[in-house]
């Protein structure tokens, strides 16, 4: 949990929850013990992860995303992928948007107000101060975008390309997604926050159901755990 402490005035919250929104979150896995109300939680939408080509040369697959957004729901917000702490929020809700031919996961996040870092976080979160974020997920393949092969078996190197083809790979099989963060810097271009607005993006009609960067992935029971953030060059 945040450990710093603000003084002044605090900015006022510029939107609150809706009913909507405790319907959602009373519905999630491991609800909240106690019912909540519009007036006891901060809700904020999160540009999560999307279809483009990320800076580790990872890439979803655009039908793929409906089933990141289920993967999503009552998962943690964490600060920097920091698994030693419990998180300071939960996903809930969203939806996949389409954003300048750009696919988005765009779920939404809550916090009680009775926290005593609560004020501290939203702060934070609506000067600005925090504003990229970071998915982490466990998956089976890393699919050559080039050959479709298994990229730790074939010839191709994300990152260079191959008759004028810039080789990246895709995330298949996807099967968990354990947490997302607000980071410094995220991996996937154009993450985000978001006031709990209705947003001006369409929804995708394609998954409406009704120089080289090392890459950094671990192994793990022949799956793969991947966190989305930029790390340090060192």
């Amino acid at each position: 949990m945040l450990s710093q402490t603000l003084v002044g005035t605090l900015l006022r919250d510029p939107c609150t929850a809706e009913r909507a929104d405790l319907e959602a979150i009373h519905t999630l896995p491991n609800p909240p013990l106690v019912k909540l109300s519009e007036d006891e939680i901060h809700v904020r939408r999160c540009r999560l992860a999307s279809d483009a080509i990320d800076s580790r040369f990872g890439r979803f697959r655009t039908e793929d995303l409906p089933r990141l957004l289920e993967l999503v729901q009552g998962a943690p917000v964490l600060v920097g992928h920091d698994r030693r702490t419990l998180g300071v929020a939960r996903f809930f809700g969203g939806q996949i948007e389409l954003r300048d031919e750009v696919s988005w996961l765009v779920p939404k996040f809550y916090w009680p107000r009775a926290h005593s870092k609560a004020q501290d976080l939203r702060v934070m979160i609506d000067s600005g101060v925090y504003n990229e974020a970071s998915i982490a997920f466990v998956y089976k393949t890393p699919t050559c975008s080039i050959c479709g092969q298994d990229l730790r078996s074939c010839a191709h190197w994300p990152g260079r390309d191959y008759d004028n083809q810039l080789c990246f790979f895709y995330y298949d099989g996807v099967e968990r997604v354990t947490e997302g963060s607000l980071v410094y810097r995220g991996a996937a271009p154009g993450t985000g926050i978001e006031l709990n607005l209705e947003s001006n993006a369409k929804p995708d009609p394609k998954t409406d159901h009704s120089n080289t960067r090392t890459l950094r992935i671990k192994h793990r029971n022949r799956h793969f755990i991947a966190d989305l953030h930029e790390q340090d060059p060192s």
